[in-house]
């Protein structure tokens, strides 16, 4: 069958382009263009493997792969060949991307860094479509480790290595819950099948056990508060192709685990579980994008952007598992449509800017704004791309990221269709108030990190030097950026496929939701509600046009004025880099109103050094407190220390007092095993 070679064709490019490095270990050049080359074929194919299997008619595609430790079953549904579909799109842009970007690391164990990149990628395609529960965590683990190299590759910088250890600390800890959430599921199946876990036979008890330690588990590798701490760190740590795909793709395979248990294995549940995860939901989405505003390091801050787009989607994941637990069939299909909607369009414009990112540092070698400034003049091809990712990310319309927070809005809007009275109504309000909240936010920051990023005058020699990357680089951002608006555009493409992915799933129906009699038209009208919504994507870019063309007429019927070249006019003086508008200062007005949330600490210093007949050096440093982990992490990390600390009693050199604790544990064992 055709799609079995594909998938096939996929596993061989990236194996190919793992043996490449050590072939060509010689040349860092010819490492670079084979290695990266075979991982965006690899990419590109996985793609048309997975619009092969959304073309079919309602086929899974199963198949049987012989491996040295045994047969490896691969089951591709719709579900997976959506995520798989993410994963082709980004990862083929992330490895042209590398191309130009990995020229960085030449001489710096650069065949390490291009193997691990490829080993990278089939282990998310392994995890996007192995189906047996002991595969998916071997492939599950692999995924992670290979991660924890990735960002550690640059292990002499100690807050590199600190990131890695803290990653796989935390997504370890995940693992467990996610094998134990798989153990208690097959006790009820009697199987390691996917395709036979069911969780529908088993007691309320052990179905709330199940989704607890899922949502922990699947959580934990997300980012989703307070779960997050080793988010902000490792992104910023790995090269910026390694990053954009960890916070593109590898945290929604996170939201793909869920969506199987949710979905899939334990399908309808109380409503508590829907309530549970909306309530995670925004608490991730206000203060991920609080966090992610007070932030001056470029990577850092799409980090925080990263817990807080994954809040997001949780808010359509909780809303659907909400409807469906009350029967509200076409509202689970609208909410998961928009959580799913959610996925693919994140991993398009964070990505991008994670690219964009990675080539502001390219060109200057740092990732301060402060340091920035006046970048659009030196690097005008990146500041267009970044923009765009930025408007996305800020959910404005005509592009992608407006598409799926309105569906989320609207799915927000009917939630007093299946909770009733005051409780309904009070939850749809406020989870609608605070999501418009963070949009509100994320705009503000996103105008922070573009306008001292790329406008004004540069702050620091870096970035007068500046000059814009390679074409290699420009290609992986400009295709990302050119989805970006297709998606938001021309959107009905993707609700037709969320239609072939949603259905069929129990407690979710997409029937007559979408309207598609006119393929520009994107709206729905819910069955059991009264209530209609239309969204026409088209109808605002003419608006926009319309708006261009009239300011356009405006200015030509004022004349046109004489244009003068020069420095701008600040009362005589010519102005400097001191005189602009930092992002501590853009961030102050936001920092003080939520003063109560963020705990801000300012240190203003003098240096008395100086001459004092020409003025004192102040200089002030503005951080936030992190509550969660001062509260949470910090008292844990003590309690931890103090317990190994104690245990380092037992361990005493004697063979005499280990014989003995041999022995009473044996003893204990036996009793307990006897029962006597």
């Amino acid at each position: 069958m055709l799609i079995d070679q594909l998938y096939l064709v996929v596993l061989a490019l990236f194996g190919l382009g793992i043996i490449s490095t050590i072939v060509t270990q010689g040349s860092s050049k010819t490492t670079n263009y084979i290695s990266h080359g075979l991982a965006a074929l690899g990419c590109l194919t996985a793609a048309f493997c997975a619009i092969a299997v959304l073309g079919t008619q309602g086929q899974v595609i199963t198949f049987s792969i012989g491996a040295p430790l045994g047969v490896l079953k691969v089951r591709i549904d719709y579900l997976s060949a959506y995520f798989l579909l993410a994963f082709g799109v980004v990862g083929t842009a992330a490895s042209i991307y590398a191309i130009g970007y990995s020229r960085e690391y030449y001489g710096r164990r650069f065949a390490v860094l291009a193997a691990l990149f490829n080993a990278f990628l089939l282990s998310m395609v392994l995890v996007l479509t192995m189906s047996q529960v002991v595969a998916f965590v071997i492939v599950w683990e692999l995924m992670t480790v290979v991660s924890f190299f990735l960002v550690n590759h640059e292990y002499e910088k100690s807050s590199n290595t600190n990131a890695a250890y803290l990653y796989i600390l935390m997504t370890h800890v995940g693992t467990a819950f996610i094998a134990i959430a798989f153990l208690l599921l097959a006790t009820g199946s009697n199987s390691l099948d996917f395709e036979f876990l069911n969780g529908s036979a088993l007691s309320a008890t052990m179905r709330n056990a199940i989704f607890l330690c899922a949502l922990i588990g699947f959580g934990t590798k997300a980012g989703v508060m307070p779960l997050h701490i080793w988010l902000p760190e490792a992104h910023p740590a790995a090269p910026s192709h390694v990053s954009a795909m960890m916070s593109g793709i590898m945290i929604k395979t996170a939201i793909y685990g869920m969506a199987r248990f949710f979905l899939d294995f334990l399908g309808v549940g109380p409503a508590w579980w829907g309530g549970l995860v909306l309530v995670l939901a925004i608490i991730s989405s206000v203060l991920g994008v609080l966090y992610a505003i007070m932030e001056h390091d470029l990577k850092r801050l799409l980090a925080y952007h990263s817990v807080e787009n994954i809040g997001i989607i949780l808010l359509g994941v909780g809303a659907g598992m909400v409807f469906m637990s009350y029967g509200q069939q076409t509202l689970a299909g609208l909410a998961w449509a928009a959580a799913l909607y959610h996925v693919f369009n994140h991993a398009i414009f964070k990505s991008l800017l994670f690219m964009g990112a990675g080539a502001v540092m390219y060109a200057t070698h740092t990732k301060d704004v402060e340091h920035l400034g006046g970048l659009i003049k030196k690097m005008p091809y990146t500041a267009l791309f970044f923009l765009v990712g930025a408007a996305a990310i800020s959910a404005l319309p005509p592009l992608n990221g407006f598409v799926s927070e309105w569906f989320t809005f609207q799915a927000l809007f009917f939630l007093p269709t299946a909770i009733g009275g005051v409780v309904g109504k009070l939850s749809a309000v406020v989870l609608i108030a605070l999501l418009g909240l963070t949009g509100a936010l994320a705009a503000a920051c996103f105008v922070k990190a573009f306008g001292v990023t790329f406008l004004a005058k540069p702050r620091s020699s870096h970035a007068e030097q500046a000059t814009e990357v390679p074409g290699t680089m420009l290609i992986g951002m400009g295709s990302l950026a050119l989805v970006c608006v297709a998606a938001g555009v021309w959107p009905q493409w993707m609700v037709g496929m969320l239609q072939t992915v949603v259905a069929g799933h129990a407690g979710v129906s997409m029937d007559g939701l979408f309207q598609t009699s006119q393929w520009y038209a994107v709206g729905f009208q819910v069955q059991q509600s009264s209530a209609t919504g239309l969204m026409t994507m088209p109808v605002v870019v003419i608006l926009i046009v319309i708006g261009l063309i009239a300011a356009y007429a405006f200015a030509r019927a004022a004349g046109t004025p004489k244009v003068v070249t020069g420095e701008t006019w600040t009362c005589g003086i010519i102005p400097t880099a001191r005189m602009e508008y930092t992002a501590t200062g853009f961030a102050e007005p936001i920092r003080r109103v939520f003063g109560d949330i963020l705990h801000p600490v300012t240190k203003i210093s003098a240096d008395q050094s100086r001459n004092p007949y020409h003025g004192v050096k102040m200089s002030m440093d503005v951080h936030i407190r992190h509550l969660i982990n001062e509260y949470m992490y910090s008292p844990l990390a003590n309690g931890v220390l103090f317990l190994a600390n104690s245990c380092k009693r037992i361990q005493a050199g004697s063979l005499q007092l280990y014989i003995g604790y041999i022995m009473v544990v044996t003893v204990v064992v036996m009793i307990i095993g006897t029962r006597w």
